[in-house]
């Protein structure tokens, strides 16, 4: 039972656990793993689009808390992360058809498992005792005409040796062929944007913050446009280097103005969906040695191609052009001179260079063997270990050497009257390319390949596992026997990254990151014991204690214990009270303490100081000195079947976490607003220059604070018969009271917030009703997000959208058997084809005018399959 390593059902633990069964994931026609997670509302979705690693990652991110504090098992094992360069397992790799059942621990259980079950544990529960075989095929594409998706999974099982043997054999192959962008739904298109409000001064009752539509760029454009305040400024050039004035919109700023004749960059770079393709494969033999003794041994293995772009190679007006410049026009020259000017700035998207496009290509193996047997009668053992490697190549394609492109664009007149670079004076043979900036379509070829090439980080991960472990019972009570489980464990894991020298010195304009590598060492012991304490007495049917405790040594940051105690009242066959409370723990990861620190250009942000929107670089990478986080989790509920109402089942949990010592890396946006409350524990990492213009946020991963959350869990489960035919329901929610993010400089609840890195609505929830009859299975999904706010700490006039009302999806699913052995089913997800609510934000990158993940972005959504048994 997960969250327990001792043998019991699920009414028997004292741990809250949510079970999605075979059949439910049948009915929602999932083509991964992840699609079926978006309907636990103590699960936040979690999906990288928009960045130059991992893309596509799908990761269970419980509680809103990270998905590095909530643990996935396979079959109770744990498994190392999909990609060497973090982030998590990847769920999508394991073939759909391959889960028999998934349960849902919302709990802390680190003296159960160890490290990163703060929040929780997902335990994926395979199937490998099929025989026969079943194929799915499906197919999806949006009402849109978009968003095409082909699936083929299929699982195969046989018995061999007299029933001795079985083998299982899975594989699924999914396919998503294009990006899709916002700009190919209407409410994309219309360039929503978190932008300063120039008019705004504290006491004209204006808002500070504006998101609105028809957000421009401002100071860049195809053919470059002076910026420079003065008689130049808003010259901008065109086709042959035409010159004529920019028309700039309202609410100029830095960065953005409303209308104009500026770039709308949204429609083009924000992402939909990203594209990707996935084979995987699972093999596992079973073979009983003798009576009491079982050889397993199985392999995962999975190939993951994904694509997504990012942006030009864009100057936001900060290219500077000398007056002995070889491009420069004569009438700008002249207007130079008579004003004194030894320097002008340029803004320009650099359209020649291409889009940044960056992929990635992951594989995974993951090699497992293990024996079980028993010792007696109600005394089993077991011994496993496993060996996973993994390879991540990611790659930005036209990106822009910053060393080459300043170099190229510091041209002189050479002795021969030919532009020329200045370094090439100095140093004839350093192959620079001149640059003219002046004009569309002026960076010649020569120019483009000079300045732009392929970024590239290849990083490998290996990971050996080996353990014990032995369950039982130890001796009777006048309650019951006591039962124990205990085991140890030993992991080794080891991470080398290695990227190109361009990226070792932070030298590409798209943010990559430098070599790195190293290891750790885990060493575990645990102990359970279930103890009962009462059973068919006057004041219970059973009672029982569980207690739990691990020790654990990382060669990285020491040692440390943690625990575990529960209570089990069953006060008759309808009632019964479950407690926990735990300590638990997460070791910062390999990355976490050694990933190198990288420069990241074109971020953008808001300044508390000035109201303006400004590009910083970023600075981001591991921190040797981390120690680990500590959690303190308390969970109590009750579960009721009540014998009046034959097949109804309730269950409400309160659950509240003591996160402290937190690892966290902050937003570059976070960490400004944050130093703008007055919080010096994030002012520290905020560089100004002379003008006291922002021009760097540290954003190094750090031990930073303490995060408190607390909240209910609800579930209630019931089925009739009605007829010949069944009707169920079944509803899930939580309500999450507060998350509070403490430091030095006070504390942020972002419970009822709807963006940000731990934000959470107040309330989550689904509800399920199906209606079996015979061959045909008819289900209605309802997804509830409750209403939120776009930052709980904005005041009345901070923004001018910051209340968001509740929203609701449906989808509905069917199927029917038209034999035993096959059957057809289709799906229609989004039904209302509701569109997002606008929670822009604030970058130059993308300008994402739906930054919340707990909303549909790609409208209605249909699909249809066919299932094969045999």
């Amino acid at each position: 039972m997960t969250g327990s390593r001792i043998a019991r059902s699920t009414f028997e633990t004292p741990t809250p656990v949510t079970a999605i069964g075979e059949a439910q994931l049948e009915q929602k026609a999932a083509t991964n793993v992840v699609d079926l997670l978006r309907d636990v509302p103590a699960l936040r979705p979690n999906r990288v689009n928009g960045s130059g690693r991992n893309i596509g990652l799908s990761t269970f991110n419980m509680r809103s808390l990270g998905s590095t504090r909530t643990l996935l098992l396979l079959d109770g094992q744990r498994v190392l992360d999909s990609s060497p360069v973090a982030g998590g397992f990847d769920i999508n790799i394991i073939p759909a058809p391959l889960v028999e059942r998934m349960e849902i621990v919302t709990a802390g259980a680190s003296s159960v498992y160890g490290s990163d079950a703060i929040t929780g544990v997902v335990n994926v529960i395979l199937n490998d005792k099929i025989t026969g075989g079943k194929l799915d095929a499906q197919y999806n594409v949006s009402t849109h005409g978009d968003l095409r998706q082909l699936s083929v999974s299929g699982i195969y099982g046989l018995k061999f040796g007299g029933g001795r043997g079985h083998v299982v054999m899975a594989g699924s192959y999914f396919d998503t062929p294009d990006i899709v962008y916002q700009g190919a739904r209407d409410w994309g298109r219309q360039g929503y944007t978190l932008v300063p409000n120039a008019a705004y001064t504290p006491t004209n009752g204006q808002f500070r913050q504006l998101i609105i539509p028809n957000q421009r760029y401002s100071s860049m454009t195809a053919g470059g446009v002076i910026v420079t305040p003065g008689p130049l400024q808003n010259i901008q050039f065109g086709e042959n280097g035409v010159q004529s004035p920019f028309q700039r919109g309202t609410n100029v700023g830095s960065v953005w103005m409303t209308g104009g004749e500026g770039l709308m960059p949204q429609p083009d770079f924000g992402i939909i969906q990203v594209a990707s393709r996935q084979y995987s494969g699972f093999g596992r033999l079973t073979y009983d040695v003798t009576e009491d003794i079982t050889l397993r041994a199985d392999v995962l293995a999975a190939h993951t191609e994904a694509r997504a772009t990012n942006n030009f190679n864009y100057n936001n007006g900060d290219i500077t052009i000398r007056r002995d410049n070889a491009f420069l026009p004569a009438n700008i020259l002249a207007a130079m001179i008579a004003n004194n000017l030894q320097t002008i700035r340029v803004g320009r998207y650099n359209p020649e260079t291409g889009i940044n496009l960056n992929t990635t290509a992951n594989n995974y193996y993951r090699y497992g063997i293990g024996l079980t047997g028993s010792f007696s009668s109600v005394w089993k053992w077991e011994l496993g270990g496993s060996y996973t490697y993994a390879k991540s190549t990611n790659l930005g394609h036209n990106n822009r050497n910053n060393i080459n492109w300043n170099l190229a664009l510091d041209s002189v007149i050479g002795p021969n009257g030919q532009p020329i670079c200045r370094s090439t004076l100095a140093n004839p043979d350093n192959g620079c390319v001149p640059a003219n900036i002046f004009g569309i379509n002026s960076l010649t070829p020569a120019v483009v390949a000079y300045v732009t090439g392929t970024s590239s980080q290849v990083s490998k991960s290996y990971s050996g596992i080996v353990n014990a472990n032995v369950n039982g019972e130890l001796f009777d009570t006048w309650a019951g026997p006591i039962k124990a489980a205990f085991g140890a464990e030993y992991r080794r894991d080891t991470v080398n990254s290695i990227s190109d020298p361009i990226s070792d010195i932070s030298g590409w304009r798209q943010g990559t990151f430098g070599s790195y590598r190293g290891k750790l060492e885990v060493k575990e012991g645990y102990g359970e014991l279930s103890i009962p304490l009462a059973r068919d007495a006057g004041f219970a049917k059973s009672l029982d204690l569980d207690l739990a405790g691990r020790v654990v040594d990382y060669s990285t940051v020491g040692s440390t214990a943690v625990w575990k105690v529960g209570g089990n009242w069953a006060i008759n066959d309808s009632i019964r009270l479950r407690s926990t409370y735990s300590k638990d723990f997460r070791a910062p990861k390999i990355n976490d303490l050694f990933s190198q620190a990288n420069l990241r250009a074109g971020n953008t942000v808001i300044d508390f100081l000035t109201n303006r929107s400004v590009n910083v670089n970023l600075l981001q990478g591991g921190n040797p000195d981390l120690k680990p986080e500590t959690a303190y989790t308390f969970t109590g509920g009750i579960v009721l079947q009540p014998s009046f109402i034959p097949r109804l089942q309730l269950s409400a949990d309160y659950f509240n976490i003591d996160l402290r010592d937190a690892l966290i890396v902050p937003g570059a946006q976070e960490v400004v607003d944050r130093c703008g409350r007055g919080d010096q524990t994030f002012c520290a990492g905020i560089t100004r220059d002379s003008t006291g213009q922002i021009t760097q946020v540290n954003a190094t991963v750090f031990n930073a604070q303490t995060l408190k959350t607390s909240g209910i869990d609800f579930e209630v489960n019931y089925r009739v018969p009605v007829g010949s035919a069944n009707i169920g329901a079944r509803i899930v929610a939580t309500y999450t009271d507060k998350l509070v993010a403490s430091t030095l400089g006070g504390d942020v609840d972002t419970a009822g917030q709807l963006t940000g890195t731990y934000a959470t609505p107040k309330w989550r929830g689904s509800a399920t009703l199906t209606y079996d009859d015979g061959p045909f299975n008819f289900r209605v999904l309802f997804n509830y997000v409750g209403k939120g706010k776009y930052n709980n700490s904005y005041g009345s006039l901070d923004l001018n959208r910051n209340n968001y009302p509740a929203y609701l999806y449906t989808d509905i699913s069917m199927s029917y058997d038209v034999t035993d052995a096959f059957q057809l089913y289709a799906k229609v997800e989004n039904l209302l084809d509701t569109d997002p609510p606008f929670l822009a934000d604030n970058t130059i990158t993308v300008a994402n005018t739906a930054s919340s993940q707990f909303y549909d972005q790609r409208g209605r959504v249909v699909g249809i399959g066919t299932r094969l048994r045999f």
